[in-house]
């Protein structure tokens, strides 16, 4: 049985009850355990425990001569009910002590404190903090120069459209009524094919539209801020309105 030197020490960390082995008070492993049990003459450091404390899981930490075992991590399997833990020098004991312990340590528990942000992570996070910062920046600059440009091309896009808005002089109800009666609005597979076809079609809307206009039809311009103009033509007799 291996006991030259060999102490148990527990100790609390962030509320958790821990033991760790040590040799003539230097610790054999870093990190604690939630348990050390004896077991076929091997001192094994339990790292996970079942829901219901029967079994654990851990590395060797003695070997059966006594000597301290530094290279092999492997993880073995352990039946609680069989060993001696250090809890409790008996096996009972132990095995319910560990179902204590096992409700707060369903995977395994690792001691050593977390790893800080090297210094090249700090600089590689400056960086992309500057690169965002920079980026927002440009945006801004980008939005400003558009709306900026918007701002002057707005009396240049007004002088354009009220120099081609066309009069209300230029506007002939007669023709356009007769261009709406042949048709000339609709899609070009619902036009007239042949010659005869289209005079025949032509001939019709002149006839209906004098017809139609022959009591008299009302025009009514809507001018908007010298850009733009809507036509409305009522046609009494056919019942109909027009716009253009």
């Amino acid at each position: 049985k291996p006991l030259d030197g060999y102490a148990a020490e527990s100790y609390s960390y962030f509320g958790k009850s821990l033991i760790r082995l040590k040799r003539r008070n230097i610790p054999l492993k870093d990190e604690g355990f939630l348990d050390i049990c004896l077991i076929n003459s091997r001192v094994i450091g339990i790292q996970i425990l079942t829901s219901s404390g029967s079994v654990g899981r851990g590395v060797v930490l003695v070997k059966e001569d006594g000597t301290p075992c530094t290279r092999d991590d492997s993880p073995i399997t352990v039946n609680m009910a069989d060993a001696l833990t250090a809890t409790n020098n008996s096996a009972s004991a132990g095995a319910s002590s560990t179902r204590r312990n096992s409700s707060s340590s369903a995977a395994a528990y690792n001691a050593q404190p977390t790893n800080p942000l090297s210094n090249i992570d700090n600089e590689n996070l400056v960086q992309y903090g500057i690169m965002g910062l920079a980026a927002l920046v440009l945006l801004k600059l980008v939005a400003n120069a558009l709306s900026n440009l918007a701002f002057l091309l707005l009396p240049l896009l007004y002088f354009y459209a009220s120099g081609n808005c066309p009069s209300s002089e230029s506007f002939d109800a007669k023709k356009e009524l007769k261009r709406v009666m042949r048709g000339a609005h609709l899609p070009e597979e619902q036009q007239p094919k042949g010659w005869l076809e289209q005079k025949l079609n032509r001939l019709a809307a002149s006839v209906s539209t004098e017809l139609a206009t022959s009591l008299g039809y009302e025009v009514r311009m809507t001018d908007y801020f010298g850009v733009a103009r809507l036509s409305a033509v009522k046609v009494p007799v056919a019942g109909c309105e027009f716009y253009w």
